[in-house]
């Protein structure tokens, strides 16, 4: 897991610069299929784009360390080293998942109870959910307002 990191990071970095050098490019210089307000939405919906991409790619990244920790072993690491969530925030948990869709660890109690941990701040997680809305939403109406061809009969 711990070689995953840096792939996902180059991964998210060429997406990120991607989408946007994409929003430039649609801001400055336009096409005849995006002019008007419309050239302004896209280039809002790509900068959208590149936001949830850098802050759900930085909950992910910090995920994967979590596991990267939790696998790497050694002394002291039953059930956990002494840097996991688990360990240093809840007394008695024996083991954990971790969600990459909603960007949490699950740590599981001695008695069956799960809990979450906050290891992923909330701010990188309301960021990546409300880019993600604003990406769906300039798209749907980018979309919707997209100039229709002409129907030959």
């Amino acid at each position: 897991m711990i070689l995953f990191i840096p792939v996902a990071f180059l991964a998210a970095l060429a997406l990120v610069v991607f989408f946007l050098l994409q929003s430039v490019k649609v801001a400055l210089l336009g096409n005849e299929g995006w002019a008007g307000w419309r050239r302004v939405v896209v280039a809002a919906a790509l900068a959208c784009a590149a936001t949830a991409t850098a802050s759900y790619s930085l909950g992910a990244i910090g995920l994967m360390s979590t596991v990267a920790v939790a696998q790497d072993g050694g002394a002291d690491s039953a059930p956990f080293p002494y840097d996991h969530p688990c360990r240093s925030k809840l007394q008695g948990a024996v083991g954990y998942d971790v969600h990459f869709l909603s960007l949490r660890t699950v740590c599981v109690m001695e008695d069956g109870e799960r809990r979450t941990v906050e290891d992923v701040p909330q701010g990188i997680r309301m960021t990546a959910a409300a880019s993600v809305a604003c990406t769906a939403v300039l798209a749907g109406i980018a979309w919707a307002a997209r100039p229709r061809a002409a129907v030959t009969a």
